[in-house]
């Protein structure tokens, strides 16, 4: 059986330049993260992102990025299934996927006007907010408001098998 096409998967990083570029007027904010198993938290948290402006790109961790960051036992869904779930949400417009740990070459490519990230993220990745200051994106903090989180989901399932 093969897997049927899905039109929302990742684009690449040219065409989400070019398609922030056709639209000057309009206030571009990128957020990312692994979201793998996609849970209501990672939809708060893009919401609010996209509530910050008029376009949202989201940045994917790869797998192997996700393995660097997680551990060798994650990710547990695929880059590819993970891109299309979250570029089919209504309030992402367009996904990508990417490799390092760090999303600094994604922000210097795209220069968001703004960069949303959670709060957390701010000290356990400094080299990004710093990137988002190279490129005069406004950093917003955003606070997990919600009890999810697939690490407490994997140890969860893990417990109970």
């Amino acid at each position: 059986m093969t897997a049927p096409h899905l039109s929302t998967g990742p684009a690449t990083l040219d065409e989400i330049r070019d398609w922030i570029s056709s639209r000057p007027g309009d206030k571009a904010v990128l957020a990312t993260g692994c979201f793998d198993l996609l849970h209501a938290g990672h939809l708060c948290f893009l919401e609010q992102a996209r509530a910050l402006g008029d376009l949202l790109v989201v940045g994917v961790n790869s797998d192997q990025s996700v393995r660097d960051l997680k551990g060798p036992s994650r990710p547990i869904v695929g880059e590819h299934e993970r891109a299309t779930l979250v570029g089919a949400l209504r309030c992402v417009d367009r996904v990508f996927l990417y490799d390092e740990p760090t999303a600094d070459r994604q922000i210097h490519f795209l220069r968001p006007h703004i960069f949303a990230t959670a709060r957390a993220s701010i000290s356990a990745y400094p080299s990004e907010v710093a990137s988002a200051a190279d490129v005069a994106a406004h950093v917003h903090a955003i606070d997990r408001n919600t009890p999810y989180s697939t690490t407490r989901l994997v140890n969860t399932l893990r417990a109970n098998l």
